[in-house]
């Protein structure tokens, strides 16, 4: 049985919609994620703007603007709640390493 999509999220997908509780443009995406993560995760544009249209169909952005070539886009009542969702299984895996391993070591 595939798995269903966005069930969780990749570090790229989680930091793309991380960058669009604001509006913004792909370009601004690509600028933002690295700076964000300090460098720690990149997001190359074949896979942004791929995400990008996978995301608007799963309504989890939408388009709120086209200049030209540029679209900006922003973050849905739905994927805030994917967002934060993935957001809270994070929280769980780590709360379950310190658990496992305790705070000290």
């Amino acid at each position: 049985m595939p798995r269903a999509k966005f069930q969780t999220l990749t570090e790229q997908m989680f930091y793309i919609l991380l960058c669009l509780k604001e509006e913004c443009y792909g370009m601004d995406i690509l600028d933002r994620v690295p700076i964000m993560t300090q460098h720690r995760v990149n997001v190359g544009s074949g896979t942004l703007y791929n995400l990008l249209e996978q995301f608007a169909q799963a309504g989890m952005i939408r388009e709120t603007k086209v200049e030209g070539r540029r679209r900006s886009y922003i973050l849905t009542d739905y994927g805030r709640e994917m967002l934060e969702r993935e957001y809270q299984r994070i929280r769980a895996q780590a709360e379950d390493f310190c658990r496992i391993f305790g705070e000290d070591e």
